[in-house]
């Protein structure tokens, strides 16, 4: 039982070695639209670059369509958005990306995605450049972030892959990437 046990636990650690917020080439999985995801798809071309502003309740109130995993980029990730608010929280996910959670203050919230700009997919990215230069603005301030003001631009992206409670936008909306973070 122990030998098995420990086979277990081996195989499941092989099999995450990829995987790990501290691992600097980590990736998202497949299943996650990975592709739409980090702009490496065919219509990542499509994307209009003139930033919408809009504000975190805004793009939680957006229409968008009901897709799943093998849907390509839809209209309303076709547009670059821009949105200045509250940071409610960071953190960095175990595929290397880091999170920025912004808040209206009134129990809406909006997540933005900075690509890791070391997994190997990244790269083919147009926007390669960007992931590269917010990632260094998010390392430089991530301990002076939360409850400070911050304006993000980034692209639309409907993110299927959390079907569980948590403070996100109504419609799942996020900006995935990050395309550009400041004070």
């Amino acid at each position: 039982m122990r030998s098995l046990l420990f086979f277990i636990v081996l195989a499941c650690t092989l099999a995450a070695c990829n995987k790990g917020k501290n691992n600097p080439e980590s990736c998202n999985g497949s299943s996650t639209r990975r592709d739409v995801k980090i702009c490496i798809d065919a219509a990542s071309n499509q994307i209009d670059l003139t930033p919408i502003n809009i504000d975190v309740a805004g793009i939680g109130a957006l229409e968008v369509p009901e897709i799943d995993k093998d849907d390509p980029r839809q209209a309303v990730e076709k547009k670059v958005f821009t949105i200045t608010a509250r940071v409610h929280k960071l953190s960095k996910h175990r595929d290397g990306d880091w999170k920025v959670k912004l808040t209206d203050g009134n129990d809406k919230y909006v997540n933005c995605e900075n690509p890791n700009p070391g997994c190997e997919y990244a790269k083919e990215s147009e926007f390669y450049d960007a992931f590269v230069n917010a990632r260094e603005w998010i390392e430089a301030n991530k301990n002076d972030l939360e409850g400070k003001t911050v304006t993000i631009t980034g692209v639309g992206f409907i993110d299927i892959d959390h079907k569980y409670p948590r403070n996100a936008a109504d419609n799942e909306m996020e900006l995935h990437p990050i395309l550009s973070i400041h004070f």
